[in-house]
């Protein structure tokens, strides 16, 4: 197993932290393992305020139980998470995954991104926005000051594609809400999603809970219906039970609650299934 951290953009402590199998054993061939595997970056929720643990840690050991190299994203927040910059901070990632694929073990068709709440938000505008001009535009800007600032991180980066392989929307705000009304970094430059879907938007898994007291369910629902009636593969689910912010649904991501619904439970390993099941292996 491989953990390490590349600092994508320093003046706004945006990080990758890269949770991998280890290479094939050259001694082992063939080996007995999955080789490349499927990656998924993980954008934990937080309001655009902060980064819930919940929604990282706990969430990337569930997805490498599946088999999945997983990659937690530490995207632009605060006073930082203004226009395109979160999803600048997104599309990056998935560029640096591909870039990087072959010493990372990860196959370059099978890379998804999973945001919760807010990190939805993030997930959601990629997957809705990866192939606009202006946020291209914002991309090659970016980076080209990062160069000159000298981080390497972003080299090369601009080769790959920055469209995910597929999306998973966890409780995810994909448009306005009344929780975020009083901060002042908001709104971002793409706030409501569901006018943004096209048919190149990737295949999605979306699901939230029926008693989410954060995030209406309701936005879940309708961005669902955009993407089915874009022709876009969906799966949508809306479980009956639990509060916003459940992460995987189990006590290690949970110990300050006692009472789990048990239907949601079911959303990680059907989420596991369903990419693999969309990607065909």
């Amino acid at each position: 197993m491989r953990s390490f951290t590349v600092t994508m953009n320093p003046s706004r402590d945006v990080t990758l932290e890269a949770v991998c199998f280890d290479l094939p054993s050259p001694d082992e061939q063939p080996t007995p393992l999955e080789h490349p595997r499927p990656a998924i970056v993980i954008c934990p929720g937080g309001g655009y305020q902060m980064l819930s643990q919940r929604e990282a840690d706990p969430v990337a050991a569930a997805y490498l139980a599946y088999g999945f190299n997983a990659f937690i994203l530490r995207y632009s927040i605060r006073k930082h998470a203004r226009g395109l910059n979160p999803a600048i901070d997104a599309a990056r990632a998935v560029r640096w995954v591909r870039a990087h694929a072959d010493e990372l073990g990860v196959d370059q068709g099978r890379v998804a991104i999973l945001g919760f709440s807010a990190g939805g938000h993030v997930a959601a505008q990629l997957a809705t926005h990866w192939q606009d001009e202006a946020l291209i535009a914002a991309e090659r800007s970016e980076y080209a000051g990062l160069r000159f600032l000298g981080v390497q991180a972003n080299e090369g980066l601009m080769e790959h594609s920055s469209r995910p392989d597929a999306l998973v929307a966890a409780y995810a705000l994909l448009g306005a809400c009344p929780s975020l009304d009083d901060l002042p970094e908001l709104p971002l430059t793409h706030m409501d999603l569901y006018d943004d879907v096209s048919p190149d938007c990737p295949p999605s898994f979306v699901w939230i809970t029926a008693e989410d007291e954060m995030v209406p369910p309701a936005q879940s629902a309708r961005f669902a219906a955009a993407l089915e009636a874009q022709g876009v593969p969906v799966e949508h689910h809306e479980y009956p039970h639990g509060v916003h912010g459940l992460s995987t649904v189990t006590p290690v991501a949970n110990a300050d609650r006692s009472d789990l619904p048990e239907e949601a439970q079911a959303w990680l390993p059907r989420s596991a299934a369903w990419l693999r099941e969309t990607w065909g292996r």
